[in-house]
């Protein structure tokens, strides 16, 4: 037992959380961003704890995220197998638009840096052409001469047979131990040349920057003392220490938002609820669902035509944060996002000079959030802020005020927007969902998003403000591995299913092994993928252990399928696409968080002033409350504005909240009356 800290660095703020496992007692911060995200990193960790006595760290990153959607990775060159240099332009043929001779598309790899070589293997794993190593060694010699210091290597059907992909690795490692290497079959064991390139790809792109940022971080922990693990949230929901991270850099992609919906799933396994999860920070604004487990994407595009079948968190992200920037466009119509302020220069209203008019202040002009805890000149941010207004209101024949308050209901349309895409499109109510916002914007939007969804119920967590550092604190070590099998079901064995489970049980536990974890402390989950013979669409299904009958699995696919497309094709053969493991480790901190509920008093005692507030073009009078003065069983009725440190809860008119039974702020449709 001991101190354990979690660390979420946002494009805006660093969030920080360490907590006492004996006592449950939990202390958070949130700081600034730096340039260097290791030296915000390291001093916000600071401001809460001696980081020597520090048991433990688990960190959320967005560096791969920002990598990918800034196109500002490592310079990397691409190794494959004669006639696919061109397979990532290629891809499945989706195109943004449709029309027109001229595409937009540009790979991660420059096409000049895309080198084949003679080899081939077929579909069996059987060589049919050797390498050509004198070929291979002079186009690597080639890409290292343009520049790369990352290659990736992917050749024909190497999941089956890695042998010539394992050459190419000792012919790089020739030209000394500069060049980082990601291989194919290390990767992404599995069928698909497009999508196995393009995962592969990523892990390249990424790999010597997250490497060498985690390498800092680390060296600097040490340098202050710490001796303890250094854990990194993964985008499916796991974490996994930072050597293991560095070089599974593609599985880091969504590290940060993954961090917050296993937070929301704890929270929704208490409550027993289906939640809608929505985080908003300075930058972006990250929704997801979360019903019995957190929702598992086998693929997902971070930016356009770019692919990774990695095991995501399936979350939807949008640029709409509190740091995002309003302005006019040339047709006259108001945008939010997606470019963001940051948090240098950041919003106008924190004087750090920033000019653009921002979602943060418009809250501040409609006095929503309280500009004293962001500006050490309250008066001079709430004019700035409402000068800037006024010029976007002139352009709309609106006051700046008016032009604030448009400016939100943009933001918050486009918000709930990206709820809709995760929920109504799925053919999911959201009516049937509670909301529960976090992220250092989000419970000041909760209730306005939710009205547009005409959601009954938004749920603040306890410390919503650094939830997803929280999140990677009490998130265990996960980790997937696959393999493609590509045969009739008729044609394979019970021992062949074991055999190949056992062959990806010997990669993981050597995972779960370095990682510290004691065998029986994890949870081996199996999966396969099937299809019909002849159609395209795979199904994946749950098996009840590795030691499954051919027949047996049959009977689950064909129910399943008949689940997922309403038809039954009981006369077509079915195929063995794919078998998965997923080893799930117990959180490695098992901590009760102590949250302060009060249980006597009135909500007289919680007042801590009055404010003006700005909704439906009107202002009301409004009382501002201390979060953790509220008492449990007490109604507080909006307009109010509820104060913590890490984040501001506003309840607008019609709307009231209440502390449940742990600890949790839930805001409901308000009878009326005030507190």
């Amino acid at each position: 037992m001991g101190l354990v800290a979690g660390v979420d660095v946002g494009g805006t703020f660093t969030d920080i959380c360490v907590v006492d496992e004996a006592t449950g007692v939990v202390k958070v911060t949130k700081v600034p961003t730096t340039r260097n995200q290791a030296e915000g990193f390291v001093n916000g960790l600071h401001q809460l704890a001696d980081i020597a006595k520090l048991r433990a760290i688990a960190h959320g990153t967005t560096v791969g995220t920002n990598a990918l959607l800034e196109r500002k990775g490592a310079a990397t060159g691409l190794l494959t197998t004669e006639g696919f240099r061109d397979i990532l332009e290629l891809g499945r043929r989706t195109r943004p638009t449709p029309y027109g001779m001229k595409g937009e598309f540009q790979p991660l790899v420059a096409r000049r840096r895309r080198s084949e070589v003679r080899e081939r293997i077929d579909a069996e794993g059987r060589v049919l052409i050797e390498l050509d190593r004198v070929a291979a060694r002079a186009a690597i010699e080639a890409l290292i001469a343009d520049g790369v210091e990352s290659i990736a290597v992917v050749l024909m059907h190497s999941y089956l047979n890695a042998g010539h992909e394992d050459i190419c690795r000792e012919l790089i490692a020739e030209f000394g131990d500069r060049i980082f290497v990601s291989l194919s079959h290390d990767v992404l064991p599995e069928i698909g040349e497009f999508e196995r390139t393009s995962t592969t790809v990523i892990n390249a792109y990424l790999q010597p920057l997250i490497s060498r940022y985690l390498e800092r971080v680390d060296t600097q922990l040490r340098s202050a003392g710490f001796s303890g693990p250094f854990h990194v949230m993964q985008s499916n929901g796991g974490v996994l220490n930072a050597a293991n991270s560095a070089r599974a850099a593609c599985r880091s992609v969504l590290s940060g938002p993954a961090g917050g919906l296993m937070a929301a799933h704890f929270i929704a396994g208490k409550l027993n609820r289906n939640i809608i999860s929505a985080d908003m920070g300075g930058t972006s604004f990250d929704v997801g669902l979360v019903m019995s487990e957190p929702i598992l994407s086998e693929q997902k595009e971070v930016t356009y035509g770019i692919p990774s079948r990695i095991p995501m968190i399936d979350i939807n992200t949008i640029g709409a944060g509190g740091g995002s920037i309003i302005r006019v466009n040339a047709g006259g119509l108001l945008t939010v996002g997606p470019e963001s302020a940051g948090s240098l220069p950041g919003p106008i209203s924190y004087g750090r000079g920033g000019v653009e008019p921002t979602v943060a202040d418009a809250n501040v002009v409609l006095g929503r959030i309280d500009v004293e805890r962001i500006s050490s000149d309250a008066k001079a941010a709430v004019g700035g802020a409402l000068k800037a207004f006024e010029v976007i209101g002139e352009k709309l024949g609106l006051d700046g005020e008016a032009a604030a308050e448009a400016s939100l209901k943009v933001a918050d349309l486009l918000m709930a927007n990206a709820i809709r895409s995760i929920s109504l499109e799925r053919g999911l109510d959201p009516r049937k969902f509670s909301l529960l916002p976090f992220g250092g914007a989000g419970p000041v939007h909760a209730c306005s998003i939710a009205e547009q969804l005409s959601i009954g119920s938004v749920v603040v967590p306890p410390w919503p403000g650094v939830f997803s550092a929280v999140g990677c604190i009490i998130s265990g070590v996960r980790f997937d591995d696959t393999r493609s099998v590509l045969k009739r079901l008729d044609r394979i064995s019970v021992t062949d299913i074991r055999d190949l489970f056992e062959l990806m049980g010997t990669r993981i536990f050597a995972i779960i092994d370095d990682e510290g974890l004691a065998r029986d402390e994890v949870v081996l989950n199996y999966e396969a993928s099937l299809q019909y013979e002849g159609q395209t669409h795979r199904v994946l299904v749950p098996l009840p252990g590795p030691d499954v009958e051919p027949d047996e699995l049959a009977r689950l696919f064909e129910a399943a399928y008949a689940k997922a497309f309403s038809v039954s094709v009981s006369d077509l053969p079915i195929r063995l696409v794919n078998l998965r493991v997923r080893a799930v480790g117990a959180a490695e901190n098992r901590i009760e968080l102590k949250v302060d509920i009060r249980d006597s008093g009135s909500a007289e005692d919680a007042v801590i002033g009055t404010t003006r507030m700005r909704f439906g073009g009107a202002w009301h009078e409004a009382r501002v409350y201390d979060r953790w003065a509220i008492v449990r069983g007490v109604t507080v009725a909006g307009p109010a504005r509820i104060d913590q440190s890490d984040t501001t809860i506003v309840v607008p008119p019609g709307w009231s909240a209440a502390v449940d039974d742990f600890g949790n702020l839930e805001i409901t449709r308000a009878e009326a009356g005030h507190a």
